[in-house]
């Protein structure tokens, strides 16, 4: 179980200590890439600061694509260094864009020590993973799972794409709010819910549920959700 390093308003590091008291991971919003590149030592955990937590990473959201595969090597590479001392587990990716060739984009992670295995494509607003799929599975990538863009964009069909399960070591758990607003599991209707329940169903044992959601209330009442969600499957497998 884990929750996005941004809960409350402050760095990352104060937002770790806040959450080591409830959640065994953080996953780090590495949303911005100037940002976290900008970080300075006060913003995040220092090594063995917070030895309880473990850590997984979002990579960007604004990766300059068009300025090619070496450009981004290069971020990725700094990003990479940036956090090392938390030895994340993975690193959540939105998909580039299509004409991107998924195969060179994983010699670009394997070159700079990251199994592309360790890489999770997430379904966004542009890309449910159907288009890219077969060419991300030759590539060896992983995915995420969101399931807020999952329902706020109708991508349900992507739950069957052979072989996904096996993949995807990550789901994000919200309700889809306006504006693409992260909204607490309690807003899910009852059919949502039952979707939810679905992918907790068929969710590979040892993967990491991300509840991201960002604030302590709608976490918290989040948390209560997908507990009662996961007694239900447990009462009936």
């Amino acid at each position: 179980m884990a929750a996005p390093s941004f809960v409350i308003p402050g760095t990352v590091r104060e937002n770790c200590a806040l959450l080591r008291k409830s959640f065994p991971e953080v996953g780090l919003l590495l949303f911005e890439t100037q940002a976290c590149l900008d970080y300075g030592p006060g913003d995040l955990p220092g090594p063995g600061e917070f030895p309880e937590l473990r850590f997984h990473a979002h990579l960007p959201l604004d990766l300059p694509w068009d300025a090619g595969l070496e450009r981004i090597a290069a971020i990725l590479a700094a990003l990479l260094a940036k956090v090392a001392h938390l030895k994340p587990w993975g690193w959540v990716l939105h998909p580039p864009p299509p004409q991107m060739d998924l195969a060179k984009l994983a010699q670009v992670f394997a070159r700079l020590g990251v199994d592309p295995a360790d890489v999770l494509l997430e379904n966004t607003r542009e890309q449910d993973l159907a288009g890219i799929w077969e060419q991300a599975a030759r590539a060896g990538f992983s995915v995420c799972l969101d399931l807020g863009h999952l329902l706020a964009y109708d991508q349900k069909d992507a739950l069957a794409l052979p072989g996904l399960w096996p993949r995807t070591r990550l789901l994000h758990l919200n309700a889809p709010g306006p504006g693409g607003r992260h909204e607490s599991l309690a807003r899910l209707d009852d059919q949502d819910r039952a979707t939810l329940a679905a992918m907790l169903a068929r969710f590979t044992p040892g993967g990491v549920v991300l509840l991201e959601v960002f604030d302590p209330a709608r976490l918290e009442e989040s948390l209560n959700v997908l507990a009662q969600s996961a007694g239900r499957i447990l009462e009936h497998p």
